[in-house]
Protein backbone atom coordinates (compact mmCIF):
# COMPACT_ATOMS: atom_id res chain seq x y z
CA UNK A 1 0.00 0.00 0.00
CA UNK A 2 1.39 3.44 -0.67
CA UNK A 3 0.94 6.35 1.29
CA UNK A 4 -1.43 9.26 0.09
CA UNK A 5 0.23 12.96 0.63
CA UNK A 6 -1.04 14.55 3.77
CA UNK A 7 -4.05 16.34 2.46
CA UNK A 8 -4.42 18.20 5.84
CA UNK A 9 -1.52 20.32 5.24
CA UNK A 10 -2.46 23.21 3.19
CA UNK A 11 0.16 24.24 0.59
CA UNK A 12 2.29 27.24 1.45
CA UNK A 13 1.42 29.98 -0.99
CA UNK A 14 3.86 31.64 -2.77
CA UNK A 15 4.18 34.94 -1.46
CA UNK A 16 4.40 33.52 1.96
CA UNK A 17 7.35 31.62 0.64
CA UNK A 18 8.64 34.56 -0.97
CA UNK A 19 8.09 36.60 2.35
CA UNK A 20 10.12 34.08 4.46
CA UNK A 21 13.13 34.05 1.71
CA UNK A 22 13.17 37.99 1.76
CA UNK A 23 13.19 38.22 5.53
CA UNK A 24 16.29 34.96 5.81
CA UNK A 25 17.58 37.14 3.64
CA UNK A 26 17.18 40.29 5.76
CA UNK A 27 18.60 38.30 8.90
CA UNK A 28 21.84 37.06 6.66
CA UNK A 29 22.74 40.89 6.24
CA UNK A 30 22.16 42.29 9.41
CA UNK A 31 24.46 39.06 11.15
CA UNK A 32 26.55 40.06 8.25
CA UNK A 33 27.12 43.71 8.87
CA UNK A 34 27.14 43.01 12.51
CA UNK A 35 30.39 41.10 12.11
CA UNK A 36 32.00 43.60 9.44
CA UNK A 37 31.36 46.40 11.90
CA UNK A 38 32.73 44.65 14.87
CA UNK A 39 35.92 42.94 12.96
CA UNK A 40 36.56 46.90 11.68
CA UNK A 41 36.24 48.00 15.24
CA UNK A 42 38.80 45.16 16.79
CA UNK A 43 40.65 46.67 13.83
CA UNK A 44 40.81 50.10 15.22
CA UNK A 45 41.19 49.21 18.76
CA UNK A 46 43.90 46.96 17.86
CA UNK A 47 45.75 49.31 15.42
CA UNK A 48 45.40 52.35 18.37
CA UNK A 49 47.51 50.15 20.58
CA UNK A 50 50.19 49.15 18.66
CA UNK A 51 50.67 52.82 18.05
CA UNK A 52 51.17 53.46 21.47
CA UNK A 53 53.01 50.46 21.59
CA UNK A 54 50.71 48.72 23.73
CA UNK A 55 51.14 45.10 23.73
CA UNK A 56 47.70 43.90 25.32
CA UNK A 57 47.32 40.23 27.25
CA UNK A 58 44.17 39.42 24.85
CA UNK A 59 43.93 41.73 21.49
CA UNK A 60 40.70 43.07 20.55
CA UNK A 61 38.40 40.70 18.13
CA UNK A 62 34.96 39.06 17.83
CA UNK A 63 33.58 36.89 20.31
CA UNK A 64 31.22 33.79 19.47
CA UNK A 65 28.48 35.89 19.19
CA UNK A 66 29.57 38.12 16.49
CA UNK A 67 30.22 41.16 19.01
CA UNK A 68 33.22 42.97 20.26
CA UNK A 69 35.22 41.50 22.38
CA UNK A 70 37.25 44.02 23.90
CA UNK A 71 40.97 44.16 24.33
CA UNK A 72 42.28 43.38 27.84
CA UNK A 73 45.69 45.47 28.33
CA UNK A 74 46.18 44.14 31.88
CA UNK A 75 45.20 42.12 34.84
CA UNK A 76 43.56 43.24 38.33
CA UNK A 77 46.34 43.32 41.29
CA UNK A 78 45.68 43.01 44.57
CA UNK A 79 48.71 43.46 46.21
CA UNK A 80 50.58 46.30 47.17
CA UNK A 81 48.27 48.21 45.62
CA UNK A 82 44.15 47.69 44.47
CA UNK A 83 44.74 48.38 40.51
CA UNK A 84 41.62 47.39 38.33
CA UNK A 85 41.65 45.41 35.09
CA UNK A 86 42.02 47.69 31.99
CA UNK A 87 40.07 47.04 28.65
CA UNK A 88 40.23 49.05 25.80
CA UNK A 89 36.59 49.19 23.75
CA UNK A 90 35.76 51.45 20.87
CA UNK A 91 33.68 54.68 21.87
CA UNK A 92 30.70 55.33 18.99
CA UNK A 93 30.44 58.37 20.77
CA UNK A 94 34.25 59.65 20.29
CA UNK A 95 35.05 57.63 17.68
CA UNK A 96 38.24 56.71 19.27
CA UNK A 97 39.26 53.95 21.97
CA UNK A 98 38.55 54.41 25.59
CA UNK A 99 38.90 52.62 28.50
CA UNK A 100 37.04 50.63 30.66
CA UNK A 101 37.58 49.20 34.84
CA UNK A 102 35.52 46.55 36.39
CA UNK A 103 35.23 45.97 40.00
CA UNK A 104 36.78 42.44 40.89
CA UNK A 105 35.13 42.23 43.74
CA UNK A 106 31.93 41.88 41.73
CA UNK A 107 30.50 38.49 41.27
CA UNK A 108 29.36 39.66 38.06
CA UNK A 109 31.77 42.55 36.99
CA UNK A 110 30.49 45.44 34.67
CA UNK A 111 33.16 46.76 32.57
CA UNK A 112 32.65 50.97 32.95
CA UNK A 113 34.19 53.76 30.46
CA UNK A 114 37.06 55.68 33.23
CA UNK A 115 38.62 57.45 29.62
CA UNK A 116 39.69 57.90 26.64
CA UNK A 117 43.08 56.37 25.41
CA UNK A 118 45.45 59.19 24.28
CA UNK A 119 48.61 58.44 25.94
CA UNK A 120 50.54 55.19 27.93
CA UNK A 121 49.85 57.61 30.97
CA UNK A 122 46.24 57.02 30.52
CA UNK A 123 46.38 53.31 31.24
CA UNK A 124 48.38 53.54 34.09
CA UNK A 125 45.46 56.28 35.39
CA UNK A 126 42.87 54.05 34.12
CA UNK A 127 43.77 51.31 36.65
CA UNK A 128 43.86 53.62 39.37
CA UNK A 129 40.06 54.88 38.85
CA UNK A 130 36.84 53.16 40.28
CA UNK A 131 35.26 51.51 37.97
CA UNK A 132 31.76 53.76 36.24
CA UNK A 133 28.73 51.76 35.37
CA UNK A 134 27.49 52.22 31.89
CA UNK A 135 25.28 55.19 31.83
CA UNK A 136 21.81 53.89 30.66
CA UNK A 137 20.60 55.42 27.38
CA UNK A 138 18.82 58.49 27.17
CA UNK A 139 14.98 58.40 26.68
CA UNK A 140 14.20 61.39 24.62
CA UNK A 141 10.71 60.82 24.91
CA UNK A 142 10.25 60.23 28.61
CA UNK A 143 12.63 63.21 28.84
CA UNK A 144 10.22 65.33 26.73
CA UNK A 145 6.66 64.57 28.29
CA UNK A 146 8.55 64.81 31.51
CA UNK A 147 9.11 68.23 30.62
CA UNK A 148 6.09 69.26 29.49
CA UNK A 149 3.86 67.42 31.77
CA UNK A 150 5.93 69.93 34.50
CA UNK A 151 4.68 72.89 32.99
CA UNK A 152 0.87 71.66 32.36
CA UNK A 153 -1.27 74.58 30.52
CA UNK A 154 -4.24 73.70 32.13
CA UNK A 155 -3.09 75.21 35.22
CA UNK A 156 -2.40 78.57 33.76
CA UNK A 157 -5.19 81.42 33.95
CA UNK A 158 -3.33 83.70 31.27
CA UNK A 159 -3.71 83.31 27.79
CA UNK A 160 0.03 84.74 26.40
CA UNK A 161 1.33 82.17 29.01
CA UNK A 162 -0.97 79.64 28.03
CA UNK A 163 0.58 80.35 24.09
CA UNK A 164 4.36 80.94 25.55
CA UNK A 165 3.57 77.19 27.44
CA UNK A 166 2.37 75.33 24.17
CA UNK A 167 5.47 76.82 22.75
CA UNK A 168 7.56 75.58 24.81
CA UNK A 169 5.69 71.95 24.57
CA UNK A 170 6.25 71.96 20.95
CA UNK A 171 9.81 73.04 20.99
CA UNK A 172 10.80 70.35 23.70
CA UNK A 173 9.33 67.44 21.74
CA UNK A 174 11.00 68.54 18.21
CA UNK A 175 13.80 69.16 19.94
CA UNK A 176 13.85 65.66 21.69
CA UNK A 177 12.73 64.07 18.64
CA UNK A 178 15.22 65.12 17.07
CA UNK A 179 18.15 64.12 19.56
CA UNK A 180 16.74 61.04 19.51
CA UNK A 181 16.43 60.71 15.71
CA UNK A 182 20.02 61.52 15.85
CA UNK A 183 21.35 59.15 18.15
CA UNK A 184 19.35 56.36 17.06
CA UNK A 185 20.81 57.15 13.41
CA UNK A 186 24.32 58.44 14.37
CA UNK A 187 25.59 54.27 13.75
CA UNK A 188 28.93 55.00 11.44
CA UNK A 189 32.10 53.98 12.45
Amino acid sequence: MTASPAIDQPAVPEWLAAAEAAHQEQQIDTVAHKLLRARHHAGLINARLAELGIEPLEAAGIDDHGDLRAARLTQPEYEPYAYYEVRAVWSEDDKQVELHTADWEADCPEFGRVRLLNSLADVAAARREWPKSPAPRRDYLREAIGAMDGLNVDNLNDAGVEAIATAIHGNTAALLHLADTIARTNTTV
